[in-house]
């Protein structure tokens, strides 16, 4: 029967594993940055794109963003404050328009978030890749 059996060594294979499961404390900071980073990119090209307007000259500083970290993702909202005394809401009817009193959508901000998503994808890609050498991967 001693002939039979086999041994496989998993040494390398824990080792691994253990890196993989680091991998995550290690890329968590960079991939935070790329995204506060593209965020503000994205917010800055919305602002540009809503100023110059003489009837809602406020609105370009109506656009924000925040960023919330969650134990296994982070994640960032942008877009127009309501209530700010910014014409968030004058911001927020160029977006998505008002088809009522005929005022068609303008876009800016999807549009400023498709001209950033390349920036984004080079920045996570960044901070993975960095993560994985944080761990010797």
């Amino acid at each position: 029967m001693a002939d039979d059996e086999f041994f496989i060594d998993t040494h390398r294979l824990d080792q691994v594993a253990v890196a993989l499961g680091n991998v995550p404390g290690a890329t968590l900071p960079k991939v935070r940055s790329a995204v506060q980073f593209n965020s503000n990119l994205v917010k800055q090209d919305w602002r540009k794109a809503l100023a110059g307007n003489r009837y809602a000259p406020r609105v370009p500083f109506s656009i924000t963003y925040s960023t919330i970290e969650l134990p296994d993702a982070i994640t960032s909202e942008i877009g127009a404050e309501k209530g700010t005394g910014k014409q968030g809401g004058v911001a927020l009817l160029l977006e998505y328009g008002a088809p009522r009193k005929k005022l068609a959508p303008r876009g800016y901000g999807m549009h400023s978030v498709q001209d950033n998503l390349d920036d984004l994808e080079k920045g996570l890609r960044k901070a993975i890749e960095d993560g994985l050498a944080a761990v010797n991967l």
